[in-house]
């Protein structure tokens, strides 16, 4: 069980690391400039790499029914700054430590950004 419990763990791990490994921490200097997508962003299945992917009202329907736990990639001072109410804040480079914290049994929806 214990063995069962720790690949469970390992494989949300992985899908996690993968979903904003490349995702660089920048400051908020946009405030007030008008949204734009990135070229990648153009095109929802142009991704370089295989994280699954959901829609926001998959999310939000899995959030709001306790079946799912946001997880914030960023760091800390653009977590502060905002995020999704309810959502840790745990970066990749502190997945290892922090992965107990993670409450058990619950979809992770990893965002960074």
């Amino acid at each position: 069980m214990q063995k069962l419990l720790l690949m469970m763990m390992m494989i949300a791990s992985l899908a996690f690391v993968l979903a904003c490994a490349n995702a660089p921490e920048q400051p908020n200097t946009t405030a007030n400039a008008p949204a734009t997508k990135p070229a990648a962003a153009a095109n929802k299945d142009d991704h370089t790499d295989d994280a699954p992917r959901i829609t926001l009202a998959e999310a939000k329907k899995d959030f709001d029914a306790g079946n799912a736990v946001f997880i914030d990639t960023r760091g800390p001072d653009n977590y502060k700054q905002e995020h999704v109410k309810g959502a840790i804040n745990i970066t990749t480079a502190e997945l290892a430590t922090k992965a107990d914290t993670i409450p058990k049994g619950k979809k992770i929806i990893a965002y960074c950004s």
